[in-house]
């Protein structure tokens, strides 16, 4: 990725690659941290039931937000999980997974689950930075999200038996505020009343959408696009 000398607000006219320099340089700026994130929590007695720190318990996990030039926008993936007996049954995520002994740090996982649940090639993916880890409290997980940039739509090849299906979600999407809603959940037993995306009637919340308001933050801050 070469740097631009345009006025640093991406565009159509400006190579769509640049949109990968300007985040590594808006990163590197400081994160919104963790307040951020939990404006996309779940109600406020979620919140107040469950502690924001982890314990030594903990598990460590990653996760890969893929970005991309596509249909003259940055894209990122999702994966939809199969429902299964567990807290994150059914729920739409980045790929992503917990830390194994062989990994050598928390972006190889990262790289690895992706690799292992969509197919992405690991050495095609440029790793530009890293949000602000994320403590599950209903998994006791940490979860790190490490973001990744391809020149190019990856050609995807999900794992069945871990993935329902992918989606390719355009990432200005995102800032239209009107995709913002609630609407109940059962967790644990209880009807609560949660914040998510609605993508295209695809519905992300919960860790998930946490973070991406973390990554819409910085979006914003360092004036990426445009209006149309």
């Amino acid at each position: 990725m070469e740097e631009n000398e345009n006025n640093g607000i991406w565009n159509k006219k400006l190579r769509m690659d640049d949109f990968g320099l300007r985040l590594k340089k808006e990163l590197l700026k400081g994160l919104p941290g963790t307040e951020i994130q939990w404006q996309m929590a779940s109600s406020d007695r979620f919140i107040k039931n469950f502690p924001k720190s982890p314990g030594k318990d903990s598990r460590e996990a990653a996760v890969l937000i893929l970005l991309y030039p596509y249909k003259q926008s940055i894209y990122t993936v999702f994966m939809q999980r199969p429902d299964y007996n567990g807290v994150h049954s059914g729920q739409i995520s980045f790929p992503g997974g917990k830390k194994e002994p062989e990994d050598e740090d928390l972006i190889q996982t990262a790289l690895r689950e992706a690799f292992e649940e969509t197919g992405v090639n690991p050495a095609k993916t440029e790793i530009i930075g890293r949000l602000t880890p994320l403590f599950i409290p209903v998994s006791n997980t940490i979860v790190y999200p490490v973001i990744g940039w391809t020149d190019e739509k990856p050609i995807f090849n999900q794992k069945s038996e871990e993935v329902l299906f992918l989606i390719d979600a355009d990432l200005k999407r995102f800032l239209d505020a009107s995709i913002v809603k609630t609407k109940p959940v059962e967790i644990r037993g209880e009807m609560l009343g949660v914040k998510y995306f609605d993508y295209e009637e695809n519905t992300i919340w919960g860790a998930t959408a946490m973070i991406i308001n973390e990554l819409l933050v910085i979006i914003r801050r360092g004036g990426f696009f445009l209006p149309e």
